[in-house]
């Protein structure tokens, strides 16, 4: 009867452990199919229609994309945005005769030695499933990482906050710099238009999977927890483009990086013109 009763118990546990294995791996292919559906969806958008393709020399492929369907129009307040290709108003280099047109630096990217984009279309590097599965979350692909909360607490630092400092007479704020490391030149001022200067190319080494590394010219405005920029130069980020080569890039923030931003065209907002 005791033999009877443990192989009774003994089947009954079997039965229980593969009902929970199979309630297990169901829950895990739901869960599986579901960031596939996300990833897709993603995809989808950060992807449009190619008018050509460009396999570059570097692995990635370049998509140029039609100017008027670029992922920027996604972005409801830009529905029937008209493209403006030049300033509206006229620019100081303009007004500056050029000696030597023909000793104008012309800047190349690796992908341009295989290929150029027509007029009317822009340049997108075709965004991979790899791509995406490096990032915390498909949605997160592209954006900043923060490792901050914006609400301020009694004890918060000033590192924590930002810092109020005096160029130019001007007071300024500049944003949170916790976790970074950084060299930089400010000016401050009045009724900007843009912003220039020349950057040397180098190719540091970065060894934390979210470490990355910039040269790049900062256009900033606002306080510094919730600060607006553009920001555009020289990049190695591994987590975005899946090696440490340096790239061209632009990013931009509306918030201080807390619900808007990313880099290059991994989120609608930012408009581009060049087929360059």
């Amino acid at each position: 009867m005791e033999k009877v009763g443990f192989l009774l118990f003994l089947a009954m546990t079997l039965c229980w452990a593969t009902l929970a294995n199979s309630v297990s791996r169901k829950s895990m292919n739901r869960e599986a199919s579901e960031d596939d559906d996300d990833i897709n969806r993603r995809l989808r958008l950060l992807n449009k229609p190619a008018v050509k393709s460009i396999q570059s020399a570097d692995g990635d492929i370049i998509d140029c994309v039609d100017m008027h369907k670029q992922p920027a129009f996604d972005h409801p307040t830009l529905k029937n945005h008209v493209i403006q290709m030049k300033p509206s108003i006229k620019l100081p280099s303009e007004n500056k005769a050029t000696k030597n047109e023909s000793s104008k630096l012309v800047i190349s990217q690796t992908w341009q030695k295989s290929g150029s984009c027509p007029d009317g279309t822009i340049p997108i590097r075709r965004s991979r499933r790899q791509d995406l599965l490096r990032a915390s979350s498909p949605d997160q692909f592209g954006k900043m990482y923060h490792p901050r909360s914006h609400d301020h607490v009694a004890n918060s630092t000033i590192d924590e906050i930002g810092q109020n400092v005096v160029i130019n007479g001007t007071q300024v704020s500049l944003p949170y710099q916790k976790d970074r490391s950084q060299a930089m030149l400010y000016t401050a001022g009045y009724h900007y238009i843009g912003a220039s200067g020349d950057i040397n190319l180098w190719n540091p080494n970065v060894d934390l999977p979210d470490d990355f590394t910039t040269a790049q010219i900062w256009l900033l405005a606002g306080p510094g927890d919730k600060y607006e920029s553009v920001e555009s130069g020289w990049m190695v980020n591994p987590k975005l483009y899946g090696d440490k080569q340096a790239r061209l890039f632009a990013y931009w923030t509306a918030d201080g990086n807390d619900a808007t931003g990313c880099f290059d065209l991994t989120c609608s907002g930012f408009v581009q013109t060049s087929s360059e």
